[in-house]
């Protein structure tokens, strides 16, 4: 069993400013399951670290790969 939260899911929505934002639903070992509003910038390079096109393959993934990572 892992003890790093995953991601569970990744939806378009609607953003405050009227940019299109991506909804991600993470599960923790202990049953917690936020959701947090990110960019769609931000999402894309989520998806370019995971090496994955689509939101539905961030699904499984571990949270981390929301965070920018340094070069």
């Amino acid at each position: 069993m892992t003890t790093a939260p995953v991601i569970v899911s990744a939806v378009v929505g609607a953003g405050h400013d009227g940019q299109a934002e991506v909804v991600v639903e993470v599960a923790y070992p202990n049953g917690g399951r936020p959701r947090l509003s990110v960019a769609q910038s931000a999402v894309d390079e989520a998806l370019d670290a995971a090496g994955v096109q689509h939101l539905d393959e961030l699904r499984g993934q571990p949270w981390t790969v929301l965070v920018k990572r340094a070069v």
